[in-house]
């Protein structure tokens, strides 16, 4: 019987030290995270050469060049050029442009080269304004590549010629295999191509975890609190 009246205190007791864990948990997060922002505003203020200065290696991952400012010089592959459909320019419809970049230890890097009209749909894509074969610009490499939620996993639907929903790694390798910088440049150089250009910027979610930490913090009390109630009675 005792240990019966004493069950409901210690169950209480129990949820209250998991949700300090949790709440814990959130605040290390939070400083993994911040961290992280700490290391990517340094990338942010450093310029490194793709292809000459710092070579392709198979093992370097997207988290590692992350926002990280990146100067490239190579050729333009006009030919394999996709874009991304239904992007949004100030409320008007259109793509943005991706063309590789074979650079000069002949690996290739997909860029961004910026945002032009065309409405929405399956209408084909206007012609892009034509620039130089050989190129020099400084962009933003970011690891993430805007996707969009996808109604069908259809690939013809999602794929439809040059014209893409959202960037796929495997039908952009199948496309133009060989060593492929993994992450989207997107061109800040202003050039005569007539495309749009815009950086995006990518902000943290510290106050998220702030945020649930506090949250499991006041379970805690509120746990704790009905173990006194049961135990006292």
């Amino acid at each position: 019987m005792l240990i019966k009246k004493k069950l409901g205190p210690l169950i209480a007791l129990a949820l209250a030290v998991v949700a300090v864990g949790l709440g814990l948990w959130q605040l290390g997060r939070m400083d993994e995270k911040k961290t992280m922002m700490m290391t990517r505003a340094d990338r942010a203020q450093s310029l490194l050469s793709l292809g000459s200065q710092v070579l392709w290696q198979k093992d370097r991952s997207a988290d590692q060049l992350d926002q990280q400012r990146v100067l490239l010089s190579g050729q333009w592959l006009f030919d394999q050029t996709v874009f991304l459909d239904n992007r949004a320019w100030e409320g008007q419809a259109g793509v943005h442009v991706l063309t590789p970049m074979r650079l000069a230890d002949q690996s290739l890097v997909w860029v961004n080269r910026g945002w032009m009209a065309k409405p929405p749909g399956a209408a084909p894509v206007p012609g892009v304004p034509g620039a130089e074969p050989a190129a020099r610009l400084e962009g933003v490499a970011l690891a993430s590549i805007m996707r969009r939620i996808e109604l069908t996993r259809d690939p013809a639907a999602l794929r439809q010629g040059s014209v893409w929903q959202n960037f796929d790694w495997s039908a952009a390798m199948e496309r133009l295999p060989g060593p492929t910088w993994p992450v989207i440049v997107w061109q800040a150089t202003e050039n005569q191509d007539g495309l749009l250009r815009k950086i995006p910027e990518v902000s943290g979610d510290l106050p998220k975890h702030l945020g649930y930490a506090l949250q499991w913090f006041l379970m805690s009390f509120v746990a704790l609190f009905f173990a006194w109630r049961l135990w006292k009675k």
